[in-house]
């Protein structure tokens, strides 16, 4: 009995369930392979914005703290410096005092050119008061003081303090004027040591704080003098002044630049600040600044929006691209189903072809070529040579058409199976049935012999008599354009042009057909074409501006190239291409008119920031390459803000045309004035011989502004403040540079205005 198998699928059923095990994988890569490689794609993408936007918000807000600490350590400067003069003020009036046996009185010390001034050259306004050791008001100043001064804990505090100690006390309100002053006092001695009284000084708080040039917070910034021994705080915020005893900081835990900033306990209004402090040591103070956060951070605010930009049109973009691939992968299965319809077909196409098509099968000898054996032809292949289908096929060459050999047409089967290249070419025929025929011969090699397709051309041959009638009247056509037309061959060679053209170079002399373009127009001009024929000669159409100097006026052309494909299409190889010049300098000259235009300053006539930058790029440039010494100014219009403040912005804009048209003539004829912007202007000195003739003149532009400015009947006197580098071969950008002369300037400002300030070399010159 014959045993069954335990199984009802038997070996052949096997490859049916691997090809569908197949298949279903192939659906799994289509439906889910790719979604899946584009949603990774996305999250990563997210998670790298994310993490770099972390590392530009560290950034940004370690380099607002390090401004804050900046900020404060300038205002910890100017209030030690005050305190320090109003010191030396009362420590001579002691030590005179203590000379003088105790005659000596306030109007004595304070008149003008006298001890006061000696050691208080900024001149505070100072209220002075003079106690004896009872306490009583024997002189005084400047300001109202309360009778009971003398009973207060400054005055007691002072009667048991040793001699030359200064205090600060809390501020109080002065009753005449409402505003707020700080008392500051010192022990006066007998010349025995014993108490004798003590001088009493009162300044506006405010003069700690309100130097705005210098400071250069930006709008709602937080400037503040806390009492370490108090905790008393002086607070300005844009215009208002603040005096509290309840603001308290704490230190920012952790390590670098982010430990240097301060947190307030309690906000003392709805803005958001980074803070910095710098210590006082020698008067118990502490300076602190505070930078409104989103000014410090509108840098960062702007990249977040950039760098999600940017992610989100990448999402799309990849979501896109996504969905282009899959709709491709369908059509690309439709593409290849069709493929296998086409083949199906292929036969019958090629009996209903136009062509006569052959495949020749190789005949060898000892392994050379003798003949060939015709393995296949079409139904047009049979009819060209007069026989039919089954008279040629498995039959030699030689034996149905003996002429292929005597042509040389068997040759060059030959050859195109030795070279593996196909050949194209037309020739004319004469032993075929019909009659001499024109034919176009394409040689395909195919595996052990070659592939033959023949069409009859004789009708195009024809047409190409026409063909030469109709270019006489395309060149009368052509003759009539204002643009100059040529054509030039794949050897660079002039064949054609119009009249335009024959006219352009004529006027030099110069014939131009049959010749090449170097010959045409000379090494110096080809080297600048040369680029674009060598792109056209490979197939791209080439739109460029030439610049032709070659005679007085200088002239500007548009020109095109485009390509002449040989054959059918644009696969055939570039056998020339056309030339098409139209004269543009007008156009030319009128855009570069609009681009200066576009470099003025509207108000004040002179070249805006745009301008500015370029000038000074090149100006650099030139300085390097000619080994020569130049200078940049910057400068700003001192105390412009209360001008503009009190007369209104129309007094403002006046004054800006009045400054700068006195710039103007202070300078040279050859320099650059430019304005920035606001009251910020710049000057490029080139060509300067020596550094002491660019300070000469900013002095000189220092004096001409201090005469007072009448502006259609308002006079306003202002002054200016320069910055003045210099540059000749270092390695500096046009920023770096820039920004050398606006430190200075800032330097010139702290020095008290109305002055400059000039680098030498790397040193800073206080003039």
């Amino acid at each position: 009995m014959d045993m069954q198998p335990p199984f009802p699928l038997n070996a052949s059923a096997q490859p049916s369930v691997l090809h569908s095990a197949r298949r279903l994988l192939r659906r799994l890569y289509r439906k889910v392979l790719l979604p899946a490689f584009a949603l990774a794609l996305l999250a990563s993408m997210w998670a790298a914005a994310r993490y770099q936007l972390g590392q530009e918000y560290d950034n940004s807000h370690q380099e607002a703290v390090l401004h804050s600490q900046s900020l404060a350590r300038t205002l910890a400067e100017h209030s030690n410096h005050l305190l320090r003069q109003i010191d030396h003020a009362g420590q001579l009036f002691r030590l005179k005092f203590e000379e003088s046996g105790g005659s000596l009185r306030l109007p004595e010390f304070s008149r003008p050119g006298g001890l006061l001034d000696s050691v208080l050259p900024s001149r505070q306004d100072l209220a002075l008061a003079l106690l004896d050791a009872n306490g009583r008001i024997i002189d005084s100043q400047g300001g109202y003081f309360d009778p009971a001064l003398g009973t207060g804990a400054l005055f007691q505090n002072l009667a048991g303090a040793a001699a030359g100690e200064l205090r600060i006390a809390t501020p109080v309100v002065e009753p005449n004027t409402k505003k707020w002053q700080v008392q500051i006092a010192l022990r006066l001695n007998r010349p025995g040591g014993a108490f004798a009284g003590a001088l009493v000084m009162m300044i506006d708080p405010a003069s700690f704080v309100q130097d705005y040039d210098r400071l250069n917070v930006e709008e709602q910034g937080a400037v503040i003098l806390m009492n370490r021994d108090t905790g008393l705080s002086l607070l300005r915020v844009d215009d208002r002044l603040l005096i509290s005893d309840t603001l308290d900081f704490q230190a920012s835990s952790g390590s670098g630049a982010g430990s240097d900033e301060l947190h307030l306990r309690q906000p003392f209004d709805q803005v958001e600040r980074i803070y910095s402090s710098h210590d006082i040591p020698r008067y118990a103070l502490i300076a602190v600044v505070g930078i409104a956060r989103h000014n410090a951070m509108a840098r960062f605010e702007r990249l977040r929006l950039r760098y999600y930009g940017v992610a989100a049109v990448g999402s799309v973009l990849v979501l896109l691209f996504t969905t282009l691939l899959m709709q491709q992968s369908r059509r690309l299965r439709r593409s290849i189903h069709q493929a296998n319809e086409a083949q199906r077909i292929l036969r019958s196409a090629m009996d209903a072809s136009l062509d006569a098509m052959f495949q020749f099968k190789a005949i060898r000898e000892h392994g050379e070529i003798i003949d060939f054996l015709v393995t296949d032809v079409n139904e047009r292949g049979a009819q060209l040579v007069g026989r039919s289908s089954a008279e040629l096929l498995d039959r030699r060459i030689t034996e149905v058409l003996p002429e292929v050999r005597d042509e040389g047409h068997m040759q060059r089967y030959i050859e195109v199976m030795r070279t593996g290249q196909a050949a194209e070419d037309e020739f004319e025929l004469g032993f075929l049935p019909g009659g001499v025929r024109w034919l176009r011969h394409q040689v395909v090699p195919i595996k052990g012999g070659v592939a033959v397709t023949t069409r009859d051309i004789s009708p195009r041959k024809l047409a190409e008599l026409a063909l030469r009638e109709s270019e006489g009247r395309l060149r009368t056509i052509a003759d009539t354009l204002p643009a100059m037309v040529a054509y030039i061959d794949a050897d660079e060679v002039y064949r054609f042009h119009n009249l335009a053209y024959e006219r352009e170079f004529s006027r030099a002399g110069q014939l131009v057909l049959g010749r090449t373009i170097l010959e045409t127009v000379g090494p110096a001009r080809y080297a600048g074409l040369a680029p674009y024929v060598q792109r056209v000669l490979r197939g791209e159409t080439i739109t460029f501006e030439e610049e032709d100097s070659s005679d007085d006026d200088e002239r500007c052309y548009e020109v095109v190239y485009i390509p002449q494909h040989g054959g059918e299409g644009e696969g055939g190889n570039v056998i020339g291409f056309h030339v098409m010049r139209q004269d543009i300098t007008v156009q030319k000259r009128e855009k570069q008119r609009l681009l200066k235009l576009s470099q003025i300053d509207a108000l004040t006539g002179l070249t805006n920031r745009a301008g500015f930058l370029q000038k000074l790029h090149d100006s650099m440039l030139a300085c390097r390459e000619n080994d020569s010494l130049m200078a940049v100014m910057y400068m700003d219009i001192d105390h412009f803000k209360p001008v503009n403040d009190t007369y209104g912005h129309g007094v403002g804009d006046a004054l800006l045309k009045a400054f700068s048209a006195r710039l103007t003539s202070t300078m040279r004829v050859s320099d650059t004035v430019a304005r920035l912007g606001g009251d910020e202007f710049t000057i490029i000195m080139e060509r300067i011989a020596q550094e002491s003739d660019a300070a000469t003149l900013a002095a000189k532009i220092v004096q001409a502004m201090r005469v007072p400015f009448d502006l259609d009947g308002t006079v306003v006197s202002v002054s200016a403040s320069i910055g003045l580098a210099f540059y000749s071969d270092e390695e500096l950008s046009p920023a770096e540079l820039l920004k050398q002369a606006d430190t200075l300037l800032y330097q010139a400002k702290q020095g008290g205005r109305d002055t400059f300030r000039a680098s030498r070399g790397r040193k800073v010159s206080m003039v």
